[in-house]
């Protein structure tokens, strides 16, 4: 078995390696203290001489511990100096040792060109070949390489057909039609999980519409727009999806103006984006809409009169404030203070002590998922008092997994918009996915279907009427009649409105 192995790990370290190094341990005693030289050399950020260390454990060791461990850290050198097609190689070699590798693979495997995945897929364990496979061939796809995306589409639904991804082949494999729209989304860092639940959206709305060309942005917004260009000005893009994040999309949306393609962003909340241009949207609508339906709740049926804003320092927290303090003074309410603080951040002591301060009799938290667990426990360690208000993130079943005591939940009070996925759309995303859309995925799904339509026949405006999103909107932040209330109480979510 140990040859069986050996012979393929040879060649991967003969391609990892700038040059063969020349030291050769005689037993496997003298093999760990070369491992642990190397380990040290790591440590000290010394990569040069850990690599050549690594090198030499992973190609002499006997131990497969070693052997295994040595390539992750092959990986993580090549990572931390940008080599990420030799890292994608390291790290997938090392999950044949029993390293659990598959989140470093699947992170690299975005930043890695079609040969780097190629060279991986025969070294990584067969749980993660299905996934490479699919990802080289979506590659190859995007950039026009329909005869090898192929390929590797029949290669994923011939050897792994109860895969997840042999079902994502057989749609995938259709797109051959020669229109492209360029993707712009954060794949990578505090955001991938939001971007992935798009994509998964974008993948089954764009079907037999455009070949999505997926760019990971990271979140910066001049990596955004240097990526428009390219997708524009190289790719010949026939319009763009995307950024997330409005401080990211206007100057794009300019772009689009400018070259005369459609633009939409599925999750951008500042209004002006959508006059840059005639073909430029943005339909996540629903957050204002959400915020004047809280106020108004709070206002005309709980009888609030006073509320302190706590919001985080984002496109999302900056928009719910904006229109819920705008509700409650039209309807003579008071916003006592507002607040705001960094996505990410976990002691929100000091903001919250001067909330409590000043006794207003609600307090609005458009919190991201992500910090509700913490804000609402140091709420409850606090004895904050005032009646608690949220947002659609708030109506999670993550929450209730993280540690945070239900009791610290119980009788916040939350707004969620509807979201409706069609019946065609769910019954796809669960076949492809093994799960039901959440509301970024259904946005997703929404620019997909807008931008089909808009490519399609880009002057006739009266074809928007006829689009039924699943979860944006086209129209006014000032209907909020759909939004639906609802308390938390015992661990679930009770409707209220």
């Amino acid at each position: 078995m140990k040859k069986l192995i050996f012979v393929p790990i040879l060649f991967i370290l003969l391609y990892i390696a700038n040059c063969a190094p020349s030291i050769q341990p005689t037993s496997e005693e003298e093999a760990s203290k070369i491992y642990e030289n190397a380990m040290k050399a790591y440590t000290e950020q010394n990569y040069k001489e850990a690599n050549d260390l690594f090198l030499v454990v992973a190609k002499s060791s006997e131990s497969q511990k070693l052997k295994g461990n040595a390539l992750f850290y092959l990986g993580e050198i090549n990572k931390a100096t940008a080599n990420y097609g030799k890292a994608l190689i390291s790290y997938a070699a090392a999950s044949r040792y029993g390293l659990k590798t598959s989140e470093n693979v699947k992170e690299l495997a975005a930043l890695s060109d079609s040969k780097s995945l190629e060279k991986a897929i025969p070294y990584a364990n067969e749980d993660l070949k299905p996934f490479l496979l699919y990802t080289l061939a979506r590659k190859l796809q995007s950039a026009g390489k329909e005869k090898e995306s192929s390929k590797f589409f029949s290669e994923i639904e011939k050897k792994y057909p109860d895969s997840e991804y042999s079902r994502k082949a057989k749609y995938m494999s259709r797109h051959k039609g020669k229109i492209r729209v360029g993707v712009l989304l954060p794949l990578t860092g505090v955001y991938s999980q939001t971007a992935e639940s798009v994509k998964k959206g974008i993948e089954i709305g764009s079907r037999d519409k455009f070949i999505p060309l997926y760019v990971d942005t990271r979140g910066n917004p001049v990596k955004s727009y240097k990526e428009a260009v390219d997708l524009i000005k190289v790719e010949k893009s026939s319009g763009i999806i995307g950024p997330l994040f409005s401080r990211n999309s206007f100057a794009i949306a300019c772009l689009c103006d400018y070259v005369e393609i459609p633009f939409i962003s599925p999750t951008a909340t500042k209004e002006f984006i959508d006059s840059a241009g005639e073909q430029c949207y943005t339909i996540n609508k629903t957050i204002g809409q959400q915020a004047k339906a809280m106020a108004n709740y709070a206002v005309k049926e709980l009888g609030l009169r006073t509320f302190s804003i706590f919001y985080p320092y984002s496109d999302y927290g900056e928009t719910f404030e904006k229109y819920f303090s705008e509700k409650v003074i039209e309807l003579g309410g008071t916003i006592v203070n507002s607040l705001y603080y960094k996505e990410g951040k976990k002691d929100f002591q000091n903001e919250l002590k001067r909330i409590k301060s000043s006794k207003p009799d609600a307090v609005y938290i458009p919190a991201a998922t992500q910090d509700v667990p913490a804000i609402a426990s140091q709420i409850k360690y606090l004895g904050i008092k005032s009646q608690i208000l949220g947002a659609n993130d708030w109506k999670s079943e993550e929450i209730f997994r993280q540690q945070v005591e239900i009791s610290a939940l119980e009788g916040i009070i939350i707004s969620e918009s509807p979201f409706n996925p069609t019946d065609v759309f769910s019954e796809e995303f669960n076949f492809i996915f093994r799960k039901s859309p959440d509301r970024y995925a259904c946005l997703g799904y929404d620019a997909a279907i807008l931008m089909g339509s808009l490519i399609d026949n880009p002057r006739d405006k009266r074809r928007l009427k006829d689009i039924k999103l699943t979860a944006g909107s086209l129209g006014s932040k000032d209907s909020y009649e759909d939004v639906h209330i609802y308390m938390i109480s015992r661990g679930d979510f009770k409707l209220i409105k």
